[in-house]
C-alpha cells in the first residue's frame, strides 16, 4: 500500500472516531464511560496522520513509485531488464482503496441503534443462568423503591425485581419504564389487530457486540403500535408473571402511556 493511501486512511480513521465522539454518535456502539479514550484515540490518530504527511511533503518521499528511478530510460520510456528483456511496470492496486469504504461509511451513513429489527439475531438477558434454569431463582431483598408516585425504573432492574425480590417491592407499586415497541411475528402474522406487545431495551457491558436484549410483556394497550415506537408506560407488574413465563418474562399492566423520542443513551448497562 502505498504511503499515500496509508496516510489518508489513517486520516480518515481518526476524523471519524472523533466525528461520532463529538457529536454522541458513539453511545449507538459502546457504553458512555468510553468517551475520553476515543476522544483521545481519535486526536492521536489524526495527529499521527498530519505527521507523517507533513514528514513526506518535505522529505518528498510521499509517492515512492513516482519520479526518476535508476535503470529507466527516460528517452525509450521502459526499464531494461537483465538479458535485454523489458520489465514491465503494473497497476498501482486500486483494491487496496477499498479500505476506505467502511470509514467513509461510517461518516456518511451512521448505522443507527439497534432497534426491533435486530432482536431476532440478539440473546435476551438471563436473570437465571441456562444451566440452572430449570430450577427456582435465587432471591434476596432488593432496596426498596422510592417514595414518589410510579418511580422510573431500568427495564432490567424491573425485570430483576419481578424474579429475584423476596421483599416483593414492585407488589401494588406503580412504577414508569421507557423502551421501544418489540411486536412477536408470530403474533403480528396470526392476529395483526392484536395490540399486544413488548416493551424492550437493549442491554450492554461493554459495546454492542456483547448487546442483549430485555423486555417485558404489555397488557391492557388500547391500540396496535409499531415495532420500534418509544413508550413511556406507567403501570404495575402482574404478580408472580415472571414465574409463570418459560423465559421469566414479566407481564406488566399498562395503566397510562405516551410516545417518547428515543433518548441520546438509548442502551442500558448490564451487570
Amino acid at each position: 500500500m502505498k504511503r499515500e493511501t496509508q496516510n489518508l486512511l489513517l486520516l480518515l480513521i481518526g476524523t471519524a472516531v472523533l466525528w461520532i465522539t463529538l457529536d454522541g454518535t458513539y453511545l449507538r456502539y459502546v457504553k458512555p464511560s468510553l468517551y475520553p479514550f476515543l476522544l483521545i484515540s481519535g486526536i492521536g490518530f489524526v495527529l499521527l496522520a498530519l505527521v507523517a504527511i507533513t514528514r513526506d511533503i518535505r522529505s518528498g518521499t510521499a509517492s515512492p513509485g513516482s519520479g526518476h528511478r535508476p535503470g529507466l530510460d527516460p528517452a525509450a520510456g521502459h526499464e531494461h531488464g537483465s538479458g535485454g528483456e523489458h520489465a514491465h511496470e503494473h497497476g498501482s492496486g486500486r483494491v487496496q482503496w477499498l479500505l476506505l469504504a467502511p470509514v467513509a461509511a461510517l461518516l456518511l451513513i451512521a448505522p443507527p441503534a439497534l432497534g426491533a429489527g435486530a432482536a431476532v439475531t440478539s440473546s435476551s438477558v438471563q436473570v437465571v443462568p441456562r444451566d440452572v434454569a430449570a430450577e427456582q431463582p435465587k432471591v434476596w431483598a432488593f432496596a426498596p423503591l422510592p417514595s414518589e408516585p410510579a418511580p422510573s425504573l431500568p427495564i432490567v432492574d424491573l425485570v430483576n425485581r419481578a424474579v429475584q425480590d423476596s421483599s416483593h417491592s414492585l407488589d401494588g407499586r406503580e412504577v414508569t419504564i421507557s423502551g421501544f415497541i418489540i411486536r412477536p411475528k408470530d403474533l403480528e402474522q396470526q392476529h395483526p389487530d392484536s395490540p399486544d406487545a413488548d416493551l424492550a431495551r437493549v442491554v450492554i457491558t461493554c459495546c454492542v457486540a456483547d448487546a442483549r436484549y430485555v423486555l417485558v410483556h404489555l397488557a391492557g394497550l388500547p391500540e396496535v403500535i409499531e415495532d420500534d415506537a418509544w413508550l413511556q408506560v406507567r403501570g404495575i407488574v402482574e404478580t408472580g408473571s415472571a414465574q409463570r413465563d418459560p423465559d421469566l418474562t414479566p407481564t406488566f399492566v399498562v395503566t397510562d402511556y405516551q410516545r417518547i423520542e428515543a433518548p441520546d443513551r438509548p442502551y442500558e448497562r448490564g451487570r
